[in-house]
């Protein structure tokens, strides 16, 4: 009888392989398989992750007119946080074993907008910080008054906030407490000069009517300590009496912490003084009233961005410091509270 391959005997040691274990291996494959692609490709919907941006330096971002302007033989660098919006198990795990990476709730960075509407929000920020800064680095100068508009115009509310249900876009606020509210600098003045949880009463326009109202406060999730309303501002004709013309080309860099840097790279443009000192330095921070440096999100990305450039020192706000220091291997980190002490510290070449 001929015989082919399906019938030769198995070789001596070697026991056929049974149909359920092979397909048990299968299977084990299969779902392997199955739990690496979704580590690796499928997004965790309750989480973003804060990572590095990227670092610009500031002063090839400003430009200035109807007025002498001077270069610097350093760098003064703008640092950001990326937010990945599609965080997967896999980058949750690495996550743990990388301080330049943090995973924190959704929540926490929307508090309950849309992407959409935060990033509007983040737009006037970055709106709000560009103009504080003109302010603050001319009037340092001497060479404009500072602006005296009628009014802080609400530009938006967040919804997970009281005041949500209480002011809405297009209020100009009056009064805060009794006090007239001529800026936005006024109005943030307001609100900090009572605790979180406290009523504020105001008067506003909306429309053509004046009517008072009363809005809830919250903790500045920022700031511990300080009240917040939760709203986005901006001043009514907030326009300076000077022809210095400022420009800030951000392009899609978005919020409000680069207000500092702002500052410091127009005041560094407008003296023949170097405040760099042939320095690469990064920092971050909101600017606020009189100078005042606030606290911002991010700063263990900040650090790492700004040793990854090169930098030498970062400039971190006050609120800041402690977590920047504990995460900084190579580079020097100050405390900055306001926008003067930055002045006194560079121009005393640190």
């Amino acid at each position: 009888m001929q015989r082919n391959e399906w019938d030769l005997p198995q070789p001596p040691g070697v026991r056929p392989v049974k149909g359920p274990r092979v397909w048990l291996w299968v299977g084990s494959t299969i779902a392997a398989v199955v739990l690496i692609a979704v580590a690796l490709y499928v997004p965790v919907p309750l989480f973003y992750e804060f990572v590095p941006g990227p670092v610009s330096d500031v002063q090839e971002l400003v430009e200035v007119e109807n007025i002498e302007t001077y270069s610097s033989e350093g760098k003064l660098f703008l640092t950001t946080v990326n937010v990945d919006t599609k965080v997967t198990v896999a980058k949750m795990i690495a996550a743990l074993f990388d301080d330049s990476e943090q995973v924190v709730f959704k929540e926490q960075v929307t508090g309950g907008s849309t992407l959409e509407e935060l990033e509007e929000q983040q737009r006037l920020e970055m709106r709000t910080s560009k103009q504080q800064a003109k302010v603050l680095a001319l009037g340092a100068l001497g060479v404009a008054a500072p602006p005296r508009g009628s009014g802080a115009r609400v530009a938006q509310t967040v919804p997970s906030y009281p005041a949500h249900d209480v002011l809405e876009e297009g209020d100009v606020i009056l009064e805060m407490s009794g006090r007239p509210v001529s800026s936005t600098c006024d109005a943030m003045e307001g609100i900090r000069r009572i605790e979180p949880g406290q009523e504020l009463t105001m008067t506003i326009e909306r429309g053509s009517e004046r009517e008072s109202i009363t809005v809830e406060t919250v903790e500045n999730p920022n700031e511990p300590g300080t009240a917040f309303l939760g709203v986005a501002m901006e001043d009514v004709e907030p326009e300076l009496d000077s022809d210095i013309e400022v420009r800030f080309k951000t392009g899609e860099i978005a919020g409000p912490s680069a207000g500092l840097m702002f500052s410091l790279a127009l005041y560094d443009q407008l003296t023949p003084e170097d405040l760099t000192g042939g320095r690469k330095i990064a920092g971050t921070g909101t600017i606020g009233c009189k100078g005042v440096v606030g606290p911002i999100g991010g700063i263990e990305q900040k650090i790492a961005a700004a040793e990854d450039a090169g930098a030498e020192l970062f400039l971190s706000p006050d609120g800041n410091f402690e977590a920047a220091r504990s995460v900084a291997d190579e580079i020097k980190v100050v405390a900055i509270s306001d926008f003067d002490e930055a002045l006194s510290y560079l121009e005393g070449n640190g």
